[in-house]
């Protein structure tokens, strides 16, 4: 059985970000206070980590209670918030390290943040409730919320023809080994 994947990704322009955040608030307050995108640190730069939602995801394979799935209709990795105990074994089988080790609250005090049941692994969905459908007019909040246009939601491939070199996968850049 071939999972469907997905078409568009999240793609990351080293040249244009500005370290500003914005795209960690806009899922911060989209996906009930568990922001799926993280930041690490590039040498002197501090740069946004967001799912490469992968055709073969460790991450599902991993999880013991199977909240990570690949949705069958649109091929996005998700997190199922309702199944997720807070193992971290996702976080721990993702070969990017792009799953926080630290855990976040459930929404709204849903269950016990006293026990592990209570906590989950934040995951990005591409924020599916805007994104199903196809419609390629409507964005992932993080990409909308940029205001440097930092982040788009694109084919990855496409990038050459931009005259973007393609590092990772992810991200992309005019000079990938100088910044500003």
């Amino acid at each position: 059985m071939n999972a469907i994947t997905v078409d568009k990704r999240v793609v990351i322009n080293l040249d244009r970000c500005i370290e500003c955040g914005s795209c960690a608030a806009a899922c911060f307050v989209s996906h009930a206070n568990m922001p799926a995108v993280g930041f690490a640190s590039g040498g002197s730069a501090l740069l946004p980590v967001i799912c490469r939602q992968c055709k073969a995801a460790s991450c599902v394979e991993a999880c013991p209670a199977e909240a990570m799935v690949r949705d069958d209709a649109s091929g996005v990795v998700r997190r199922r918030l309702f199944r997720c105990t807070g193992c971290g074994c996702c976080a721990k089988a993702c070969p990017f390290g792009v799953l926080p080790n630290e855990l976040a609250g459930a929404p709204g005090g849903f269950r016990s943040v006293d026990r592990i049941s209570g906590r989950q692994v934040p995951k990005c969905d591409l924020c599916e409730d805007r994104t199903a459908g196809g419609n390629g007019q409507v964005v992932p909040r993080c990409v909308a919320a940029c205001p440097a246009g930092a982040l788009a939601f694109a084919d990855e491939h496409l990038a050459a023809e931009l005259h973007l070199t393609v590092v990772g996968g992810r991200a992309t850049a005019d000079n990938p080994y100088k910044r500003r």
